[in-house]
Order: structure tokens, then sequence, then C-alpha cells
């Protein structure tokens, strides 16, 4: 028996967006820049699609939802076409209508994932340009060919974009949109200072210097109502150390610390290497000198390794003096070490490495770390409260010798004349071997190189010896610019101070020298051991 088979027609047949019955028509335009070329582009939009759909008689005007400077690429950045989506789900909408493929998104995964998403819930989309309705057979294929085509078009453009903002990175013509809090551009398009932002610079850069962390400086900043900065919402410890952490104050620019990614959707990504940065020196006017910049970038960096250390228990120098301590009479460096555990006289003290594996080849004495920590009280007490007019006359001394300016580039210069002049010797004696010249021409040419090279490496030695001493200068006004913000009594032995001023200590018989971060040795006669 054969099987009967009826058809039951559909109660309402599906549309597309001409059809004669009722709907709800919304038009969606989007422009990516506020030039004054793309907002006539934007107005008209407007106007075109306002006039269209009230033309028609069996449509209901649902509104024109319309985004302004904002790029295709990503949907959250595009408040309206979000607007417009979360309408569609709530049935407020039928139908949309766009320009254009590029229009409705540049993204493809973006595009696909929302015309489908409208398809399921019954709302159509009809791009103008292309003449292609999301209802119709075969328009997802062309819709994702066409989306393709767009999101490629973008990464091209910002791949040209990058392009050039680099090489305005190189020939130092890049302008930052929005100048570093502290300054902003004058007529001529340069940095200058704003006085009243620069005063609190100032007081965020002494105040972490003098001690206090980025948490407390931003507390008192917000309680005081001090103006904010203008990137930020308040004072917060981020906003402080983005500041500590900027060249921008020292005078210098640093381009390229952040980049976007190649691909769709472009993310902004904090540069850490995989990008080449450009640093622009004595760019502008600086609001804090380079050695407080240096002071407080070896104090963050102490703070943040101790950080580390007591959040992951796992570290390289895991105490303050390891590798600071040198011994006077082999040069090893001392171990930390623990006597007399559990007794009530344990007590830590610290001996030569040397020592330690063969006492016939070192008798330094071990010292107890307690004496260290009172050698280093002594000391500051000592310097602290005179150290403004001990490193000024140290520093007046220093600069009467003559300083180069261009001394790193002739080092460069001398080494490659070296290289060249050993290069000369090198092809002088194949020359020689292969019978070319005689023995007394060869011998003649090999003294007058061998002469040159000789006085390259002297002039070389005297350079280096120049920027050794121009390195004590900037460290000793590093120096000062420590002591300037800090205590000129302390009871106790504090890390920090430490770590800001001392560079290492050598240990002696009877004494103990800590040698300051400018190369100047200051002695403690032992007392105890």
């Amino acid at each position: 028996m054969g099987k009967k088979i009826t058809k039951i027609e559909p109660i309402v047949l599906k549309s597309n967006c001409l059809a004669h019955d009722s709907k709800k028509v919304c038009a969606y335009c989007r422009v990516s820049t506020a030039s004054g070329e793309q907002k006539n582009s934007y107005e008209a939009q407007i106007r075109y699609y306002t006039k269209f759909i009230s033309k028609k008689d069996n449509w209901i005007m649902a509104g024109i939802y319309a985004d302004q400077a904002r790029s295709g690429t990503k949907v959250e950045h595009r408040e309206q076409f979000q607007q417009m989506i979360q309408d569609c789900q709530n049935g407020k909408i039928d139908l949309i209508l766009t320009k254009s493929v590029t229009r409705f998104a540049r993204n493809t995964v973006d595009s696909i994932s929302t015309i489908r998403m409208l398809k399921s819930i019954g709302v159509e989309v009809y791009f103008e340009k292309e003449k292609i309705s999301t209802f119709s057979q075969k328009s997802e294929q062309m819709l994702t060919i066409l989306s393709s085509i767009a999101q490629c078009e973008s990464e091209n453009i910002s791949a040209n974009n990058k392009w050039a903002v680099r090489k305005r990175f190189l020939d130092g013509t890049y302008k930052i949109s929005c100048p570093a809090y502290g300054y902003r551009y004058n007529e001529f398009g340069e940095l200058t200072i704003v006085p009243e932002e620069a005063n609190i610079v100032r007081r965020i850069f002494d105040e972490y210097l003098g001690g206090k962390g980025s948490y407390i400086i931003a507390k008192e900043l917000q309680e005081e109502k001090v103006p904010i900065i203008r990137t930020a919402h308040k004072w917060q410890y981020t906003v402080i150390k983005e500041i500590l952490q900027n060249p921008i104050y020292e005078g210098d620019i640093l381009y390229q610390k952040t980049y976007r990614t190649e691909c769709v959707p472009f993310t902004q990504k904090v540069n850490k290497g995989e990008l080449p940065m450009y640093l622009a020196k004595d760019n502008h006017e600086s609001i804090i000198s380079r050695e407080e910049g240096a002071a407080v970038r070896t104090l963050y960096e102490y703070r943040r390794q101790k950080q580390c250390n007591k959040n992951k228990r796992v570290y390289k120098n895991r105490y303050v003096f390891s590798g600071k301590i040198q011994c006077g009479q082999c040069g090893k460096t001392f171990r930390r070490q623990k006597i007399y555990i559990g007794k009530p006289y344990e007590k830590i003290q610290w001996c030569c490495s040397q020592h330690i594996s063969d006492i016939t080849k070192c008798s330094q004495k071990a010292i107890s770390e307690e004496y260290i920590h009172n050698a280093f009280v002594n000391l500051w007490n000592r310097l602290a409260p005179n150290a403004e007019k001990i490193l000024v006359s140290l520093l007046s001394v220093l600069k009467v010798v003559p300083g180069d300016n261009h001394i790193e580039t002739e080092l460069i210069n001398i080494e490659n004349k070296i290289q060249e002049l050993k290069r000369q010797s090198q092809m002088l004696r194949k020359v020689l071997s292969d019978g070319g010249i005689g023995s007394a021409i060869f011998i003649e040419k090999r003294n007058k190189i061998d002469c040159q090279i000789e006085e390259a490496y002297r002039r070389q030695k005297a350079l280096r010896e120049e920027m050794a001493f121009k390195n004590e200068i900037t460290q000793t006004e590093y120096l000062l610019s420590v002591f300037r913000v800090r205590p000129k009594w302390i009871e106790v032995f504090d890390e920090e101070l430490f770590q800001l001023a001392v560079e290492n200590i050598v240990v002696y018989d009877q004494k103990i020298c800590f040698r300051l971060k400018n190369g100047l040795v200051l002695e403690e006669l032992e007392k105890e051991i």
C-alpha cells in the first residue's frame, strides 16, 4: 500500500527586503575617522536613510543607528551598533539597511557571527552596494568572501600606517597625541612644561625617593584633591608608577612602549621586547634630573625584587648582602652562615667563601651581620648630615677636568680602526707568504701598523678612564639626590638606604670599607667580630 503525503502550507511566508508586509526598519551608518570629509559622509548617510525609509509605505522607521569615528574591526567599541543588536533581540527591528559590508564590519568573524545570530531571530540585513540580503541563498558564502576582503584591506591600511609612524620615530618628527602629565604643546608643536603639574611630578619623585610607596603617594594626592592626571579617573598607585618609570620627565621620549597586533581584531599590547623601541634623548626641557631618575629606578627595582622574593620565595640574591661583600685578602665574595643554631646565642655571620672551602688559602675571619648593620648606621650618621658639603666639594673637583661629549663615538671609531689595522697586518703576512713583497718591506710596513695599533690602544685607554671619571660625576650627583631627601639620622639598619648608597663592602683584618655608588670609599674600624 503506497504512502499518502499531504503538503501543509506555511501560515506566514518569509519575505525579503522588497516584500510589501509591514516591517520595522532601521539603518546603520558608520565612519572610521572624525575628519571633515568623513563627517560629511556620515551626515549624508543619515539624511539618505531617513528619507529612504520614510518613503516606504509598508516600512516603519525603527531608528537610525550611527557610529562616528569608530573602527569597524571591533564590535565592542561601537556603542550604537551594540544598541541596534540589543533592539533586534528585543523585537524592535525586522530589517537593517546598511551601505556596504565594510560599513557593517571589517572583522570577518564578528561580521558572520552577528549575521548568523540575527538570522536566527528573524532579522534581515540588506547591503545596498553589494545588493545582498542575508535571507537570500548563498548569502553567507558571499558575505564571508567580502568580509575577508574588507578585513584584509583594514590590515593593509594598518600596516601602512605603522610603517609611516615608525619612519617618524626614526627621523624624530613623531608627536605623541596626548602629552604626559606635566607637559603640553606650544604653538610650535614643542613640549613645554606646565608649572602646576610639574610641581606635582617633582613632589611624586621626591616623596618616592624619600621612602613613601606608590599607594601612599596616590592616596595623599587623592585626599588633597590634587587635579588628576588627564588620562586617569583618579590618583592610583598604577598612575604613580607610570609617572616614575616614564623617561619623559628626564627630557627623553621613549616611542613604541605599546603596539597593536598585526591582525584583526587589533589589540593594544605592552611592548616587552617583541618590537624595537626608539629613544629620543634631550628632546625637551626636563622636570627632574637624570640622577634623580636613576635613583628612583634603583629604588623601584629594589622594591620590586623584594616584593617578588616575598611572593615567590625563590630568588637568586636572597639577602641584602648577597654578592655585596668582598674579601680584602683573596678577593672572593662572602657567604652567609648561621651559627649556634637553636642556642640562645644563635647568630648570623658572613665569611669568605675561599676561607670556608680551604682555610689554608685564606685566613680572613668571619664578621657578624649585626656588626655590618651597626657599621652602616655609623657610616650613614656621619655622612648624611655633611653629605651636601662633602659631595658638592667633590663635584667641584671632578668637574674641573674638561669633559668630552663625544667619548662614546670616538671609542667606537677607535675600535673600528684597531680592527682594520689588524686586518691590514694579516693581509700583509699573507702577501709575504705568497712572495708578493720582500722581508725588508714587510718589516717596515708591519712596524708602522704596530705603532698605529699601539697609539690607538693608548688613546682608547685614556678615553675609558675619562669615561669612568664622567661616571663618577654622574654617580656623585645621584648620591646627592638620595641624601637630600633621606633622613640625616637613623637608629637601625635600613635595607633601602644601603641599596641606594652602597655599591659593595670590602672586609680586611681590622676594618671594613664601604664603597659608595660614586666610587668613594669610607672605612669603619672593626671593634668586634
